[in-house]
């Protein structure tokens, strides 16, 4: 069996199926990811210890061979003839392989490994927001990393792509105070360059974290971009209280009737009135009277130097 098998991965390998970086995506068809089109050049890497877990896969460390940098690779199984998750897969990779932005986690590349996916990404070892807000932030701290948070959101709306699932945990801390937003698994391409309510209208994201407009599900009106604001909001409230949104709610559910029935996360009181008026400026139940990046970059809470 292992004769047959390391036979089959060698002709996979020969025919440019696995074992080589992918560079960019197509539709998936026929249950196959024809969606990769596999680079030339072979990238060889050892890994390392598992460092996390997320709904498609899990995520280690993992060493360059050819350089010896360490990287973060996500490994993301699959089925073949699961069409919905290898578009998804195939949406996550197109969303970040391009992205260059230093407040934003880069992606490598990607590798297919029989039925895996890998993603290979920066490294970032200090840690998450969630982390570093286990017991408040100083809100001088806050007004530095809300900002390059808010700045990595920007460049994101600008470039067409909706996160979706912005919160603590997918936030890491670099070196020398550098926030880097991470984690594209539930992000979206748009197909406008301009804001619309409705973009999309399928839910992602985490509950606590999530705009009223997915958690109603309105298949009307969708949701656009305003989504990132309102778990900015939220993200905010973490690192004020070191605790997410909602905590006082040992559900989903009730989070959901909260949020569905009009409610927004308590604002914090320890929190200074320029940050009690951004959040007010991001926790909107109507999407369109949520400010924007633009807005909020001008707001004094972010005033601040990096």
């Amino acid at each position: 069996i292992e004769k047959l098998e390391e036979r089959r991965e060698k002709k996979l390998f020969n025919d440019d199926v696995i074992g080589r970086l992918c560079n960019r995506h197509r539709d998936v068809a026929s249950g196959l990811i024809d969606a990769l089109i596999i680079r030339k050049v072979k990238y060889r890497w050892q890994r390392s210890k598992k460092i996390g877990e997320g709904r498609f896969g899990k995520v280690y460390t993992c060493i360059s061979l050819d350089t010896g940098e360490i990287m973060a690779m996500k490994e993301i199984r699959f089925q073949r003839g699961d069409l919905a998750s290898i578009r998804e897969i195939a949406d996550e990779i197109g969303n970040i392989e391009n992205i260059n932005h230093p407040n934003l986690v880069k992606c490598y590349g990607a590798e297919i490994h029989r039925e895996q996916l890998l993603i290979f990404m920066e490294y970032c070892n200090e840690g998450t927001i969630s982390d570093a807000a286990k017991n408040g932030l100083p809100e001088a701290m806050i007004r530095r990393y809300t900002k390059q948070i808010l700045v990595a959101i920007d460049f994101l709306h600008e470039n067409g792509i909706v996160h979706r699932d912005i919160k603590g945990n997918n936030i890491f801390l670099a070196r020398n105070g550098l926030i880097k937003l991470g984690d594209f698994g539930c992000s979206v391409k748009l197909s406008k360059t301009t804001t619309m309510y409705g973009e999309f209208n399928n839910m992602r994201g985490t509950t606590a974290f999530m705009a009223p407009e997915m958690i109603t599900e309105n298949k009307r009106k969708g949701h656009g971009r305003a989504v990132d604001i309102w778990s900015l909001g939220c993200v905010v409230i973490e690192m004020v209280t070191g605790r997410h949104p909602w905590s006082e709610f040992d559900d989903e559910f009730a989070i959901m009737f909260q949020v569905g029935s009009g409610a927004a996360p308590v604002t914090p009181d320890s929190i200074s009135d320029e940050g009690k008026d951004f959040l007010s400026r991001c926790l909107v139940h109507d999407p369109q009277d949520r400010w924007t990046t633009s807005e909020l970059l001008n707001h004094p809470f972010v005033k601040v130097k990096d």
